[in-house]
C-alpha cells in the first residue's frame, strides 16, 4: 500500500509540470576490440601486423561456403595459414553469428578480433634536408613528470622518413567524418604511394572495421598520423618549408591542376581536405598558401548540386595529379 502510494504521489507531482532531468549521458567509448571483417582486411591485418593483438579468428562454417569464388577460397587459405602460424585462435560459426560481430556488414565469411587502429599523434613535420625530414612527436603534458620521462622513449620517438625521387606529399584531412570517404581516401592514398595522411583528433570518423572495409585493407598496411590542432601542425610545417595547399572550389583566386602538380613536383606539399558538408574550416583556410580547384566541365546554366566533387573523389583526382605513378 505504501509502496502504491509513492507511485501516486510522483505521478501526481509530475503532472504539475515539473519535469526530471535528462540523465547525462558520458560519450560513447569505442572498446579496445575492433571485428574487422572482409577477406582483404583480414588479410592485410594478418601480414602487417600493425594492430598489438591479434586475438581470434571467426570463420563461416565449411558446409555454407559452397558458393565461394576461386579468389576469394585463395585468399581465405592464405588468412588460415597466416593464422595457424601466429597460433591464432580459429573458430567456425553459423552465418547468423558472424552477422552479429559485424552489425550485418558484408563479411565474406570470416571476421578477425583484434586490438583497435589509432594514429600516432604528432605535432608538426620538420624540414626536408639531404632528402630525409622526421615526424615531431606531440609531447603529452598531462600527467607527472616521472609518468613522461618514463614514457618518453616509445611514446616520443621521432618518425623519421626517406625520401627519394620526388618531393615529399601528405594529404590532411579536416574532420573528414564519413568512414565511406576515409576509407575510400586511404584506399587512394596508399594506392599512389602517398607519404603520409593526418586527421584531426577530434570531430574525424575512426580507424574502425567500416573504414578498413571500404580501404580494402589499406588502414591495415599503413600508418596514419593525427593532431588534435589542426592550425598549428600546418603552420608549424609551413614555417619548416611545407606547401600547403588547400582543396576548395570556391576559393578565388585558385591555381589549376598544372601549376598544382608543378608545385608538388618543386616543394614538400601538404594538401589540406576538408569537410564533406562544409568544406575546410575558416582558420584552416587561413592556414593555407594557395588553394586549388578542380574545373567543372558542365556548361549548361543549371546543373543542380553537381557544382562540385564528393571529397573522396577529389582527393582521387588530386593526389594523381600531384604523384607521378
Amino acid at each position: 500500500m505504501l509502496a502504491l502510494r509513492s507511485r501516486i504521489l510522483i505521478r501526481n507531482f509530475s503532472n504539475t509540470g515539473y519535469r526530471k532531468p535528462f540523465p547525462t549521458r558520458a560519450a560513447p567509448v569505442r572498446s579496445p576490440w575492433d571485428h574487422v571483417y572482409g577477406l582483404s582486411s583480414v588479410l592485410s591485418a594478418l601480414q602487417s601486423k600493425k594492430r598489438s593483438v591479434l586475438d581470434s579468428l571467426y570463420v563461416l562454417e565449411s558446409d555454407e561456403k559452397k558458393t565461394t569464388q576461386k579468389k576469394d577460397a585463395t585468399l581465405m587459405d592464405k588468412i588460415l595459414q597466416l593464422s595457424k602460424e601466429a597460433n591464432i585462435y580459429t573458430v567456425a560459426m553459423d552465418k547468423g553469428e558472424l552477422n552479429n560481430l559485424t552489425d550485418n556488414k558484408t563479411h565474406q565469411g570470416v571476421v578477425l578480433k583484434a586490438s583497435a587502429r589509432n594514429p600516432i599523434e604528432i605535432s608538426a613535420l620538420s624540414s626536408v634536408n639531404n632528402n630525409q625530414y622526421e615526424a615531431v612527436p606531440r609531447v603529452n603534458k598531462r600527467g607527472s613528470e616521472e609518468d613522461r620521462e618514463n614514457n618518453s622513449q616509445k611514446e616520443y620517438a621521432t618518425i623519421k622518413f626517406d625520401q627519394h625521387n620526388r618531393q615529399p606529399f601528405w594529404i590532411a584531412l579536416d574532420e573528414v567524418q564519413d568512414p565511406q570517404n576515409l576509407g575510400s581516401i586511404l584506399r587512394t592514398a596508399y594506392f599512389f604511394g602517398v607519404d603520409g595522411v593526418l586527421l584531426c583528433s577530434k570531430n574525424s570518423a575512426p580507424l574502425s572495421p567500416a573504414v578498413s572495409k571500404v580501404s580494402s585493407g589499406a588502414i591495415e598496411m599503413m600508418d596514419i598520423y593525427s593532431s588534435p590542432n589542426l592550425v598549428k601542425f600546418l603552420k608549424e610545417s609551413n614555417e619548416n618549408g611545407w606547401d600547403i595547399i588547400g582543396a576548395a572550389g570556391d576559393a578565388n583566386p585558385s591555381i589549376g591542376l598544372t601549376q598544382f602538380r608543378q608545385n608538388a613536383g618543386e616543394k614538400p606539399v601538404i594538401l589540406v581536405l576538408g569537410n564533406e558538408g562544409t568544406g575546410l574550416r575558416t582558420n584552416v583556410k587561413n592556414s593555407c598558401q594557395s588553394f586549388v580547384s578542380i574545373p567543372n566541365a558542365c556548361k549548361d546554366d543549371f546543373y543542380g548540386s553537381i557544382d562540385s566533387l564528393n571529397v573522396g573523389v577529389a582527393a582521387g583526382v588530386l593526389i594523381s595529379t600531384a604523384i607521378s605513378v
